[in-house]
């Protein structure tokens, strides 16, 4: 039987939202602290946003909250295991161990405030070949920035007189997933760094960084090649509005160069805190501290998905991690290179294809694989190589689903789409593993 809504209802739901909102915002400044060495235990900022997903667990639903659900049994499974078998419970790990990345991902949503890239309502959509080129770096770009709002922006403006059709759909979807590979502010770095202690950013994302090119350059090529390229509708990108996100990315890489100790997530968040407070004061003096202050209580809940998801991650990762060291097995392995990571890649994959989120089997993989200690940079490139396949060729990828929900693109047909594309960078994926093993020595 349904419940009759009150206004009062309403008004409850609104405040616990702003609740958690204002939680989640006192969380990045706790890490932020936490990170700098300010004497902040790293369980404070873990505690305000498990306190934070409390009040937003409801708004969790489907695919995503039987993942998160499913993670969070696993988890606590192995958790209990050790326990009673007399080992090492890593509870601290489960409670904090992905604060610093949810920290950053929280700061990176407030450039949106000020980096969406803005289109005069009445001026004319682009057409042809040339849009298409433009759109895929387009969403390439703001992508690696402001993450899956790029996404959205650009699908509203091609979706406004006509619906998306499979061509636009795959620019969006492949152009954006291909930012995984070296983006210091997707997700999937943030993963990958917490994964495999010990790598660093200018080695993964100088790896990435040409890959991804290659892998426009291959998506661009093929993409042109469609029968209904000539007449492709793209989004009338003003590249000028780039130098946020080119000031951000100099900025962080500047602060790790003087700041080698303090963690590159930290670095993240506290650089996109203050571009975006000083650009709104800057842009608009008068009303900037609300504007910021709105997204608190408004935008940064809207994340309730994403902090869910890396909260039951933590929960997974300790869990497997206690399990298996209070089991003593170990895989029958005498080291992990690259024709190791390269199965373990094309395993992630098929495993993301099926459903199964990145996250999942990136926490998986380190909970078996950290006692054999392998390179962490080779372990960190093979984490964002799984990423980005998984997400660009899974009908269950968070970026498909959302496109399926806002413009009516059947998800199912991004594996029919994009599934020879993603098989295709995948064989230059296990290249480049053997390639960076060489190089490394």
């Amino acid at each position: 039987m349904l419940q009759r809504m009150t206004p009062g209802t309403f008004s409850s739901a609104t405040k616990t939202t702003q609740t958690a909102g204002w939680l989640l915002f006192g969380a990045i400044l706790l890490s932020v602290a936490s990170g700098l060495g300010l004497g902040v235990a790293r369980a404070l900022p873990g505690a305000a946003f498990w306190l934070a997903g409390v009040l937003l667990v409801r708004r969790v639903s489907g695919l995503q909250r039987t993942q998160t659900l499913a993670m969070f049994v696993v988890g606590l499974a192995g958790l209990l295991y050790a326990w009673l078998s007399g080992g090492v419970v890593q509870l601290d790990k489960a409670l904090s161990t992905n604060q610093a990345l949810l920290a950053m991902l929280a700061a990176v949503s407030f450039l949106r405030l000020i980096s969406l890239p803005e289109v005069d309502a009445g001026e004319p959509d682009p057409r042809g070949r040339a849009a298409l080129w433009r759109t895929l770096l387009g969403v390439h770009l703001f992508g690696s920035v402001i993450n899956l709002s790029a996404v959205m922006i650009l699908g509203d403006r091609q979706s406004r007189r006509q619906a998306m059709t499979p061509l636009q759909a795959s620019v969006l979807s492949r152009g954006f997933a291909l930012a995984s590979h070296w983006s210091p502010f997707f997700a999937a770095m943030g993963i990958a760094l917490s994964n495999a202690p010990g790598a660093e950013l200018v080695t993964l994302s100088s790896v990435g960084l040409p890959l991804a090119a290659f892998g426009l350059l291959a998506a661009g090529w093929q993409l042109s090649r469609w029968p209904d390229a000539p007449d492709y509708v793209g989004y009338p990108m003003h590249f000028a509005a780039l130098w946020i996100p080119a000031l951000l990315a100099t900025l962080v890489m500047s602060a790790h160069r003087l700041l080698p100790a303090v963690p590159i997530l930290s670095l993240i968040s506290s650089m996109a805190l203050a571009l975006t407070l000083v650009v709104l004061l800057l842009r608009h003096p008068a009303d900037a501290l609300a504007r910021f202050a709105g997204h608190v209580r408004a935008g940064l809940p809207r994340m309730s998905g994403e902090l869910m998801l890396f909260l039951a991650a933590g929960v997974l990762a300790a869990g497997i991690a206690s399990a298996v060291q209070s089991s003593g097995w170990t895989l029958d392995l005498l080291e992990f290179g690259a024709s190791e990571a390269s199965v373990l890649l094309l395993l992630m994959v098929a495993v993301s294809a099926a459903g199964v989120h990145p996250v999942i089997s990136i926490a998986t993989a380190h909970g078996v694989l950290a006692p054999l200690a392998p390179d962490p940079n080779l372990m960190g490139i093979t984490y964002l190589m799984s990423w980005a396949a998984g997400v660009s060729s899974s009908p269950f990828s968070g970026m498909h689903l959302a496109m399926h929900g806002r413009f009516g693109i059947d998800s199912r047909g991004f594996l029919r789409w994009n599934g020879p594309f993603t098989l295709f960078m995948l064989a230059v994926d296990v290249g480049v593993l053997h390639l960076y093993q060489w190089l490394a020595g």
